[in-house]
Formats: structure tokens, C-alpha cells, sequence
């Protein structure tokens, strides 16, 4: 699916952000990057979007090179993201944010699309014309996941999903994953709540210092004593 090869980037010539990244994603897997603030996390999903302005190394989406690639041709590849701070366009309703989100499709696939994701979330059908900056977090959330899904992804990159939310829509957002993955979906979800992303992903890599230092499968990282003190804060 997904493969990084030996990955560097940065924001300006000579000071890495990244240094020799090298992963791969299982089709319709859940995977987890994990790290402290500074680590890296967002830059790699930047990379992978076509957003940095230095990389080198290889980046592959079911073997089609990416790297060197415009963002709109990175989507064309068949992925999405929901960018930390969900990124809804707040002046406009929940149905045009989800028409956005759809605008390579027919109006027919569009319109059965968005019946689909209002299916999924049925408060967004009742907040349909609703500008979407006077949703709540989690329903911006909501709308941010949904319109992502609208172009039917391949692969979709989340960005810290669970921040600013009570807990019982964060709850809700991490049961939203196991369905979407049910979907033939495969995601990449970088979370500040560690405990829960290993919960719900099958491999992790943890991040430091623009290089990954572990990956294995979450349930073996969620029991490892060294990860658990380090960001669960049990010994």
C-alpha cells in the first residue's frame, strides 16, 4: 500500500525534520505514529501529501512514486487526510463542505456519497445546511472525516483526530475507524492520546527526533514497559 523509503524533509535547506524515515502500511490496516510534540509526526504526513518543500527518499502508494508530486496529484493516488485542527471551510454549510470534498465525482456519485456519509453521521444531516463554523468540535470533526470520505480514499492520514474533544465523542471517533476499515480503507492516524491509538491500530512506530525508534504491532507497544512509562505515564 503505503511505503517509505529512507525519507528525509525540511522546511528549509539543511535543517531535517526528518531523518531516513523508512515504513510500510498493510492494506486496510490501522497503523499509529506516536511520538513527543517536536517529533516529527506532522511533517511526515506532509511528506507524504506533497507539502514539504525539501524531501528526498522514496515515497510510494501502491507502487506510483510520489515524491516530486503536486498535492492534487498525491490525491489523485487515492488519499486524504483530515489535517490537525480538522480544516472544515467554516463559512460554508455542512453540504457544501462535503460537495468539496466530492468535486472530482459525477453529481450522481456525489449525491450518493453524501447520502452515505450522512448515513454515517446523522447529525450532519441535520445540521445539512448549516454553516459548518457553528458546528461543535466534534461535529466539525465529524464533517472533516466525512468529507474526506466523500472521494471513497485509499488511504486516509489523520491528525491528532481526538484533540479538543470530550471524551465521549472521542470515544465515538475511534469506533468510527474499525467500520472505516471494514471499508477497504487503510489509515495512518498520528495521536497525542497514545493508549488509545495503540488500542485501535494493529502496528505502530514511535517517533523521535525526525527518526522512528520502534515499530511492532500496537498490542505489543502497549504493554511494553518503556512505552508505557514514557507516554502513558506507568511504570
Amino acid at each position: 500500500m503505503l511505503k517509505l523509503t529512507d525519507v528525509t524533509a525540511a522546511y528549509t535547506p539543511g535543517a531535517m525534520v526528518l531523518r531516513g524515515i523508512t515504513l510500510s502500511l498493510e492494506p486496510n490496516s490501522i497503523s499509529a505514529v506516536v511520538g513527543s510534540n517536536g517529533a516529527g509526526k506532522t511533517t511526515m504526513l506532509r511528506a507524504i501529501l506533497g507539502q514539504m518543500p525539501f524531501i528526498g527518499g522514496a515515497i510510494s502508494m501502491a507502487g506510483r512514486q510520489l515524491v516530486g508530486r503536486r498535492p492534487h496529484e498525491v490525491v489523485s493516488a487515492g488519499i486524504r487526510a483530515v489535517p490537525e485542527g480538522r480544516g472544515t471551510f467554516p463559512s460554508l454549510t455542512v453540504e457544501e463542505n462535503l460537495d468539496l470534498g466530492g468535486y472530482t465525482l459525477s453529481a450522481d456519485q456525489r449525491q450518493r456519497n453524501k447520502e452515505r456519509e450522512f448515513a454515517r453521521f446523522p447529525i450532519l444531516k441535520d445540521r445539512r445546511g448549516q454553516r459548518a463554523g457553528m458546528l461543535s468540535g466534534g461535529e466539525q470533526q465529524m464533517l472533516a472525516i466525512g468529507r474526506a470520505m466523500m472521494a471513497d480514499p485509499r488511504l486516509l492520514l489523520l491528525d491528532e483526530p481526538s484533540q479538543g474533544l470530550a471524551p465521549i465523542i472521542v470515544d465515538q471517533i475511534f469506533a468510527l475507524f474499525a467500520q472505516l476499515r471494514s471499508e477497504n480503507v487503510t489509515i495512518l492516524l498520528v495521536e497525542q492520546d497514545v493508549g488509545r491509538a495503540l488500542e485501535v491500530s494493529d502496528r505502530a512506530f514511535v517517533l523521535e527526533k525526525g527518526s522512528i525508534v520502534r515499530s511492532d504491532s500496537a498490542a505489543v507497544l502497549l504493554h511494553d514497559p518503556s512505552i508505557r512509562e514514557a507516554f502513558l505515564g506507568i511504570g
